[in-house]
């Protein structure tokens, strides 16, 4: 006698990790259609990480190191540049098939939870410093009068408001830095124009594009910072919290951070994954794929990044040999180069150039806290069930973003100095290779066959941050304290 034989049901989860349960299988969201109105409509994420490459490194580095005539080494910030777009592809690679951040997705290599607060706390040691808004403050103080210290505590505790008001906490911020996006960009480009020649012009693209140059004489401390652009330090892991709550892959299923303003929405404890064998989830995964390395590419790299940063090493390299002006290192650069406006043009452009830059400086303290409060929100909350007895994660989230507020404003006093700013450099060095690595790892041996990262995925994220890690070794070793 044959018995017939039953269809053996697909199973509904997939393993992922060595120690957590496996994750269900949901379906794929479909993807929108890769046109320029849904590209622009889903660009937040990648604006975000542009506003941020607009910030720290132009306002301190770059106006001044283009003056000293070390205009040859901004071709290291674009070749850097590109490899971070495959960084950014990487950390939300994972977030967009799981709906998990990285850091969860760390929690899931022996020992547990050890390597997620690794990577919070490497997060925490090279962005806790309110560098941005002090910079901004000093500025503001130096234009419009006043205590420095007052507008710094003022700017950081907005944050916290106008996040406690929002109807989502995400969306404020994108809108925030959607604005920082046009209006400082474009603003810093209009009058860069102004105040150079054609000559000065076309010796700044030239020394962008000098591959390989390096003037003589250039210090380890000049070229660090550029290595890390446009972004660096911690801001290319917090695109996987702003991945999820766009919505973009399997983020769509995890539930987003409200203000107090409204009900909390229930995030949850674990991600959701797809059917890999499905050739149709395939093709909406690698539709998902390619609007993120678009935006990527457009927002981050080339309207964010890029041409604010040339604009930026043209205004000072047009300072120093059209003016003669010796500009200082750090915040002070900004107040400077807004002197030759008050000179040629009057005091209306002299405030309307400084306004551009500050602005370019104010944006990043609120996606820095928004960054440092999810990820160790997101850590207490998926690795220590006890936080989640009658509290949602927005109430944790809230907590943590006060504390690091108010932790920020008792730093104020000392100011940011540029040696600090240098110092958060150094320590970025290592502390991108570190969740980097990790990243790979957890691509590379949980995500399923069909979707893990290319040879040249690796090759890309795993050989750079490798150059990175030693290049930090060497500048520790042979350079510190940094001397530019």
């Amino acid at each position: 006698m044959v018995t017939e034989a039953r269809a053996v049901p697909e199973p509904r989860e997939v393993k992922m990790g060595d120690i957590k349960p496996p994750l269900p299988i949901r379906p794929l969201p479909e993807p929108p259609p890769l046109t320029v109105k849904d590209i622009v409509r889903w660009a937040g994420p990648a604006v975000i990480l542009g506003s941020l490459a607009i910030g720290g490194f132009e306002a301190y580095h770059t106006g001044y190191v283009s003056s000293k005539g070390l205009i040859n080494l901004f071709w290291l910030y674009w070749v850097s540049a590109i490899f971070q777009v495959f960084f950014n592809r990487e950390i939300a690679h994972w977030t967009m098939a799981t709906g998990e951040t990285i850091f969860q997705g760390f929690a899931r290599i022996r020992p547990g939870a050890l390597w997620a607060w690794a990577g919070v706390i490497a997060c925490i040691l090279v962005m806790f410093w309110p560098a941005w808004i002090g910079g901004a403050a000093a500025q503001t103080a130096a234009l419009l009068g006043g205590d420095p210290k007052i507008w710094a505590v003022a700017a950081i505790g907005s944050v916290f408001i106008l996040f406690a008001v929002s109807q989502y906490v995400y969306r404020v911020l994108e809108y925030i830095m959607w604005f920082v996006f046009v209006v400082g960009t474009g603003g810093v480009v209009i009058l860069s124009l102004l105040m150079t020649d054609a000559q000065r012009f076309f010796e700044t693209l030239l020394g962008w594009l000098a591959i390989g140059t390096i003037p003589a004489g250039v210090t380890l401390t000049a070229i660090g910072p550029f290595l890390q652009q446009p972004l660096g330090g911690a801001w290319n892991a917090f695109h996987t919290f702003w991945i999820r709550e766009r919505g973009m892959g399997m983020g769509a299923y995890i539930g987003r951070v409200t203000g107090l303003v409204a009900r909390p929405e229930e995030v949850q404890v674990h991600g959701f994954t797809f059917d890999t064998t499905d050739p149709d989830e395939l093709r909406k995964w690698n539709r998902w794929m390619k609007l993120n390395t678009i935006t990527l590419v457009v927002f981050m790299v080339v309207l964010g990044g890029m041409l604010f940063t040339f604009f930026a090493s043209l205004a000072g390299y047009s300072a120093a040999r059209i003016y003669g002006m010796d500009l200082p290192s750090g915040w002070r650069i900004a107040v400077v180069l807004a002197e030759i406006f008050r000179s040629a043009y009057g005091p209306a452009l002299f405030v309307l150039f400084a306004a551009f830059v500050l602005i370019s400086l104010y944006d990043s303290q609120y996606a820095t806290y928004d960054g440092l409060a999810r990820a160790t929100t997101d850590v207490l909350w998926t690795e220590h069930r006890f936080v989640q007895r009658g509290r949602s994660y927005r109430f944790w989230y809230f907590v943590i973003l006060a504390v690091i507020c108010l932790a920020s404003m008792a730093t104020i006093p000392v100011g940011t100095p540029y040696e600090i700013w240098l110092l958060l450099s150094y320590i970025g060095m290592f502390s991108l290779p570190a969740y980097m690595f990790l990243t790979m790892y957890i691509n590379n041996r949980y995500l399923p066959a069909e979707i893990r990262p290319r040879w040249y995925d690796n090759l890309m994220v795993i050989g750079f941050n490798a150059f990175l890690l030693l290049y930090g070794i060497a500048w520790v070793v042979f350079e510190f304290p940094p001397r530019t």
